[in-house]
C-alpha cells in the first residue's frame, strides 16, 4: 500500500492513476473494475459523470454513462448512503429492489459475473464515486484484510483523481468574505431580513450583497446559488 501511495500522489493526469490502479488490482482478487467519478450538484460538471473501466466492452461503457444507467445501481444507491462496501450478493437482503434494479442487477451480472462489490469513495465539497469490482472464478468474498485494502487504495485514488481533474473545469467564482457569509445563511434557508439581524446590516444591504453573488456565480435566484455555492465549496458551517 505504501508503494501504492507514493505512486498515487506522483502522478500526474488521470490516466496515469488509472493505471496505477490496475496494477495495483492484479495483486486483488478483482477481475474487472470500473470507476464512476460522481460531480455534486451545482459543479460546472454537475451533469457530466465520468467513468473509467478496465476489463469491460467500449461500447457497454459509453452506453452505460450515455443513458445513466448508473441510476438504477441499487449498490450505487446503497453504497453511497450506507458508506461502505456492499457485495452484489447482499444487495437483496438490505433492500426491496424495484423492477429496474432487478434488471440492473441481472444485465451486470451477465456482463461481468456473478459476484462483485462497489466501493464507495467520498472527496471534497460532496464530489464523490464509487468503485465497482468483479471477482475471478470461485472467488464470491474478499477477506476483510484484502477489503480494507482496496478500499483505501480506492479513497486514495479517488482523492488525488479530485485533487488532478477539478483544475480543469476552469477558474471558480470568488466570493468576499462577506458574500460568502451571507450565502451561507441562505444555504439555511435565512431570509434577508433574520441575515440582516444576524449581522447588523439592513436587508437592503444584505439584498445588495446577494446580487453580487448571483452575478458571480451566474444565477438568478437563491436556491441556485445555494446549490452552486455548495457545489464548489463556497458555503461552510457557519455553526
Amino acid at each position: 500500500m505504501d508503494a501504492f501511495r507514493e505512486t498515487v500522489e506522483r502522478a500526474t493526469t488521470t490516466d496515469a492513476l488509472w493505471r496505477a490502479f490496475r496494477a495495483f488490482l492484479q495483486t486483488t482478487a478483482a477481475e474487472r473494475a470500473s470507476y464512476l467519478h460522481l460531480p455534486p450538484l451545482g459543479a460546472p460538471d454537475a451533469r457530466q459523470p465520468k467513468l473509467h473501466a478496465e476489463g469491460y466492452p467500449d461500447g457497454d461503457l459509453e452506453w452505460f454513462l450515455d443513458n445513466r444507467i448508473f441510476r438504477d445501481s441499487p449498490i450505487l444507491r446503497e453504497a453511497q448512503q450506507r458508506g461502505q462496501p456492499i457485495y452484489w450478493d447482499d444487495i437483496e437482503s438490505l433492500r426491496t429492489l424495484t423492477w429496474r434494479e432487478r434488471q440492473f442487477m441481472a444485465g451486470l451480472r451477465e456482463l461481468v459475473g456473478p459476484h462483485g462489490v462497489g466501493v464507495p469513495v467520498f472527496g471534497p465539497n460532496g464530489r464523490d464515486g464509487q468503485f465497482g469490482l468483479s471477482f475471478r472464478d470461485g472467488v464470491a468474498r474478499l477477506e476483510p484484510a484484502e477489503m480494507h485494502r482496496i478500499c483505501d487504495a480506492a479513497q486514495a485514488l479517488h482523492l488525488r483523481y479530485c485533487t488532478l481533474f477539478v483544475p480543469q473545469l476552469g477558474p471558480l467564482p470568488e466570493l468576499s468574505g462577506r458574500e460568502g457569509e451571507i450565502l451561507s445563511w441562505v444555504a439555511q434557508g435565512k431570509s434577508n431580513t433574520v441575515i440582516g439581524e444576524i449581522l447588523g446590516i439592513s436587508p437592503n444591504t444584505v439584498d445588495a450583497h446577494l446580487r453580487r453573488v448571483y452575478l458571480k456565480l451566474g444565477v438568478y435566484d437563491r436556491i441556485s446559488a445555494a446549490v452552486r455555492g455548495m457545489g464548489i465549496g463556497l458555503i461552510y458551517s457557519l455553526a
